[in-house]
Parts: structure tokens; C-alpha cells; sequence
């Protein structure tokens, strides 16, 4: 599938041309454990042998689509990276076992947290559904679980980070253009700014203050406005090359 969503080195992905289109043994790997990573998401998932066990699959199945749509994007930056700029380094080959590594140990604590927010914080606790009992934590626990959730999330977009500082090191073989320079290092700084706002949170989640999950909890969101506001400051830079490639 990857093969065939390029064709061409002369197409581009966000202002970076192709150079990678051969899928290469690292991504097949790549791709092979985050299929795994998805089967450990539902695999304590059983068929329901009453009407009342599969209402409660039923409403459990939006925490999943939420942990189903985190590791799709993860392996749509992976994707990216790779047709981007078709590396495959020593360098490029640890830090892509370290994400992987990290993936597998994040998804458990990732789904024990979209389980407690979606199903009893959200639907319980705001809509009024009655969720069926499956995790049981306790109100000084949730710190240390936020804890685990906001560094692993962190762990992975500086691995993405890093990957892009590696191309950026490589962007004499690379032979990337000012512009394509430009990109790659705004790039590895969203990955930056992606990782550093759970980070915060994890300070704000053991506030002296029984609204310290919420607050904490919520904070995540900072992370749309403060990547919008990088972009949006990087815009004028990347119209100036813009017209300076042009002329």
C-alpha cells in the first residue's frame, strides 16, 4: 500500500520532495508492530453472548477510536517521514527501535486513560450513560496514571523530533533546498512543541487541588493553539523563500 501512494520522485509532501519510495525492511517492521500495537487495543475484547454485554462493547468501542486514531497517526508521521526524505541510517534504525519500543509501552497506559475519560468521565459523567464497570482506579492513583500517558506521549513526538533532526544533519547527502531545510527544522519543532505540552501537564496534575486531573487533562488541548501559533509565525519565512526560489 505504501508503494502506491507515490510514483514519483519528482512529487512532493509538504513543500519536501520524494525521495523515498521503495518501502524499505525498517518500515515494513515498523508497520508489522504497529499492527500488533493496535491488536493489544482490542485483544482483551471478547464476542458478547448477551444483548446487554453488547451494548456495553458498543458504547466502549469511542475510547477505542480515540487510541485507534493516535497510532493511525503515528504511522501516517512515520509514513511521511520516510517517503520525505527515504533514509535509512544506523542512526535512523536505532531511533526508529526506540519509537517502536516506546509505542508498545505507551499503548496500554494510553488505552487505561481514553478508557477513563471517554467511558466514565464523558459518557458516565456528562451524558448519563450507565458504562459497565472494567477499570478500577483510585482518585490518588490518576496522578501517576497521567503521569505515564503524558511521558510516553512525550517520548514518541521527540523520537519524531529526532528523526528530523537527523534529517536535517543529512541535508547535504539529502540535498534539501533552503525551503526544504526550512520545513524539516519547522517540523522537528512541532514535534518539540507536541512534546512539551503533555510534559507541562504532568506538573499540573499533582496541583494541591481535587480539579487537578481536569485542569491537567484539558491543558493537553494547549497543544492546537501552540502548534497554530508556530505555524503561523513560520509563514512569513517560508513566503520569503517562496519568492526568492522564484526569482
Amino acid at each position: 500500500m505504501r508503494r502506491h501512494m507515490l510514483t514519483s520522485e519528482d512529487e512532493e509532501m509538504q513543500g519536501i520532495r520524494v525521495r523515498g519510495l521503495e518501502v524499505t525492511r525498517l518500515e515494513g517492521l515498523t508497520d508489522a508492530m504497529l499492527g500488533f500495537a493496535i491488536t493489544l487495543l482490542i485483544v482483551s475484547l471478547e464476542p458478547p453472548t448477551e444483548f446487554n454485554q453488547l451494548v456495553n462493547l458498543v458504547l466502549g468501542f469511542p475510547a477505542f477510536a480515540i487510541t485507534f486514531l493516535l497510532m493511525l497517526f503515528i504511522w501516517y508521521w512515520h509514513y511521511r517521514f520516510f517517503r520525505q526524505y527515504g533514509l535509512n541510517s544506523g542512526k535512523v534504525m536505532w531511533v526508529n527501535g526506540i519509537l517502536l519500543f516506546l509505542v508498545l509501552l505507551f499503548v496500554y497506559p494510553l488505552k487505561f486513560i481514553a478508557t477513563i475519560v471517554i467511558d466514565y468521565v464523558i459518557l458516565e459523567g456528562w451524558f448519563g450513560f450507565d458504562m459497565p464497570t472494567v477499570l478500577s482506579i483510585g482518585r490518588e492513583q490518576y496522578p501517576v496514571l497521567h503521569t505515564l500517558y503524558a511521558t510516553g506521549f512525550a517520548a514518541v513526538m521527540l523520537c519524531f523530533a529526532w528523526l528530523y533532526k537527523l534529517a536535517l544533519d543529512a541535508k547535504g547527502q539529502l540535498e534539501l533546498t533552503p525551503y526544504e531545510v526550512l520545513s524539516t527544522r519547522t517540523h522537528a519543532v512541532i514535534y518539540l512543541i507536541v512534546a512539551a505540552v503533555p510534559l507541562f501537564t504532568v506538573a499540573l496534575v499533582w496541583l494541591p487541588t481535587p480539579w487537578a486531573p481536569m485542569i491537567a487533562g484539558f491543558s493537553n488541548c494547549l497543544i492546537w493553539p501552540a502548534t497554530m501559533i508556530y505555524q503561523r509565525r513560520m509563514q512569513s519565512k517560508f513566503e520569503a523563500l517562496r519568492l526568492a526560489e522564484a526569482a
